[in-house]
Protein backbone atom coordinates (compact mmCIF):
# COMPACT_ATOMS: atom_id res chain seq x y z
CA UNK A 1 0.00 0.00 0.00
CA UNK A 2 3.15 2.15 0.46
CA UNK A 3 4.62 1.71 -2.84
CA UNK A 4 1.03 2.72 -4.16
CA UNK A 5 0.72 6.01 -2.02
CA UNK A 6 4.45 6.81 -3.05
CA UNK A 7 3.63 6.12 -6.59
CA UNK A 8 0.59 8.43 -7.10
CA UNK A 9 2.46 11.28 -5.13
CA UNK A 10 5.54 11.13 -6.80
CA UNK A 11 6.45 14.58 -7.84
CA UNK A 12 2.66 15.99 -7.84
CA UNK A 13 2.19 16.00 -4.08
CA UNK A 14 0.69 19.67 -2.98
CA UNK A 15 3.32 22.16 -2.59
CA UNK A 16 6.20 19.86 -2.82
CA UNK A 17 8.53 21.09 -5.48
CA UNK A 18 11.42 18.97 -7.63
CA UNK A 19 14.49 20.11 -9.60
CA UNK A 20 14.15 20.09 -13.62
CA UNK A 21 17.43 19.88 -15.69
CA UNK A 22 17.82 19.99 -19.45
CA UNK A 23 20.69 20.00 -21.61
CA UNK A 24 19.49 20.15 -25.77
CA UNK A 25 21.57 17.67 -27.88
CA UNK A 26 23.60 20.26 -29.91
CA UNK A 27 25.37 21.91 -26.76
CA UNK A 28 26.63 20.70 -23.14
CA UNK A 29 24.66 23.58 -21.43
CA UNK A 30 22.89 22.59 -18.52
CA UNK A 31 19.42 24.43 -17.80
CA UNK A 32 17.87 24.24 -14.73
CA UNK A 33 13.90 25.02 -13.57
CA UNK A 34 11.77 24.02 -10.67
CA UNK A 35 7.98 22.41 -10.68
CA UNK A 36 5.20 22.63 -8.54
CA UNK A 37 2.76 19.64 -8.01
CA UNK A 38 -0.65 20.45 -7.16
CA UNK A 39 -1.62 17.11 -5.43
CA UNK A 40 -4.27 15.91 -8.22
CA UNK A 41 -1.71 14.10 -10.37
CA UNK A 42 -0.74 17.67 -12.27
CA UNK A 43 1.04 20.80 -11.74
CA UNK A 44 2.87 23.50 -12.98
CA UNK A 45 6.89 23.58 -14.74
CA UNK A 46 8.97 26.49 -15.40
CA UNK A 47 12.48 26.78 -16.65
CA UNK A 48 14.37 29.39 -18.66
CA UNK A 49 16.00 28.36 -21.45
CA UNK A 50 18.80 31.67 -23.13
CA UNK A 51 16.97 34.00 -21.66
CA UNK A 52 12.85 33.32 -22.60
CA UNK A 53 11.28 31.37 -19.32
CA UNK A 54 8.69 28.68 -20.92
CA UNK A 55 5.86 27.65 -18.36
CA UNK A 56 2.68 25.23 -18.43
CA UNK A 57 0.60 22.40 -17.08
CA UNK A 58 2.41 18.93 -16.44
CA UNK A 59 0.26 16.05 -16.18
CA UNK A 60 0.55 12.13 -15.56
CA UNK A 61 -1.03 10.74 -18.34
CA UNK A 62 -0.58 6.76 -17.43
CA UNK A 63 0.57 4.75 -15.52
CA UNK A 64 1.43 0.54 -15.57
CA UNK A 65 0.52 0.44 -11.87
CA UNK A 66 -1.28 -2.87 -10.27
CA UNK A 67 -2.92 -3.07 -7.76
CA UNK A 68 -4.56 -6.16 -6.08
CA UNK A 69 -6.20 -7.94 -2.96
CA UNK A 70 -5.61 -11.66 -1.61
CA UNK A 71 -8.34 -12.79 0.63
CA UNK A 72 -8.04 -16.50 1.72
CA UNK A 73 -10.62 -18.22 3.66
CA UNK A 74 -10.47 -20.79 6.40
CA UNK A 75 -12.35 -24.60 6.60
CA UNK A 76 -15.83 -23.02 7.87
CA UNK A 77 -16.00 -19.59 5.82
CA UNK A 78 -14.23 -17.58 7.98
CA UNK A 79 -11.58 -15.14 6.66
CA UNK A 80 -8.27 -16.82 7.64
CA UNK A 81 -6.00 -14.67 5.80
CA UNK A 82 -5.91 -11.55 4.12
CA UNK A 83 -3.63 -9.35 2.80
CA UNK A 84 -3.27 -6.49 -0.09
CA UNK A 85 -0.51 -5.79 -2.62
CA UNK A 86 0.86 -2.83 -4.70
CA UNK A 87 3.17 -3.25 -7.84
CA UNK A 88 4.91 -0.03 -8.57
CA UNK A 89 5.12 0.74 -12.37
CA UNK A 90 6.07 2.95 -14.81
CA UNK A 91 4.53 6.28 -15.29
CA UNK A 92 4.10 8.76 -18.09
CA UNK A 93 4.36 12.66 -17.70
CA UNK A 94 3.44 15.47 -20.17
CA UNK A 95 3.86 18.95 -20.00
CA UNK A 96 3.40 21.30 -22.82
CA UNK A 97 5.02 24.99 -22.14
CA UNK A 98 5.02 28.20 -23.30
CA UNK A 99 6.65 31.58 -23.34
CA UNK A 100 4.92 34.72 -23.01
CA UNK A 101 6.49 35.45 -26.75
CA UNK A 102 4.45 32.30 -27.83
CA UNK A 103 7.14 29.75 -28.31
CA UNK A 104 6.53 25.96 -27.29
CA UNK A 105 8.43 23.21 -25.45
CA UNK A 106 6.77 20.18 -25.25
CA UNK A 107 7.84 17.16 -22.76
CA UNK A 108 7.12 13.50 -22.96
CA UNK A 109 8.77 11.95 -19.59
CA UNK A 110 8.98 8.55 -18.00
CA UNK A 111 9.57 8.41 -13.86
CA UNK A 112 9.75 4.76 -11.96
CA UNK A 113 7.60 5.71 -9.27
CA UNK A 114 10.47 7.12 -6.69
CA UNK A 115 10.71 10.47 -7.56
CA UNK A 116 12.85 10.46 -10.62
CA UNK A 117 11.84 11.30 -14.20
CA UNK A 118 13.89 11.67 -17.36
CA UNK A 119 12.80 12.26 -21.43
CA UNK A 120 13.25 14.46 -23.83
CA UNK A 121 11.36 17.97 -24.75
CA UNK A 122 11.53 19.66 -28.29
CA UNK A 123 11.03 23.07 -28.80
CA UNK A 124 9.31 25.20 -32.10
CA UNK A 125 12.68 25.08 -34.01
CA UNK A 126 12.65 21.13 -33.23
CA UNK A 127 15.79 21.59 -30.52
CA UNK A 128 15.89 17.76 -28.90
CA UNK A 129 16.13 18.61 -25.09
CA UNK A 130 17.09 15.93 -22.37
CA UNK A 131 15.49 16.06 -19.15
CA UNK A 132 15.85 14.77 -15.92
CA UNK A 133 13.72 15.71 -12.91
CA UNK A 134 13.49 14.87 -9.08
CA UNK A 135 11.80 15.65 -6.04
Amino acid sequence: MKRLAAVVAILFLAGCAWQVQMMPRDSGKVYVGEGRGDGRGGGEVTITIEGRKYSGPVMRTASTDSFGFLQLYGSRGQSAFATSASFGGTIYVKALLSSPDNHGLRCDLTGDGAGHLGGICVDDDKRVYDVLARR
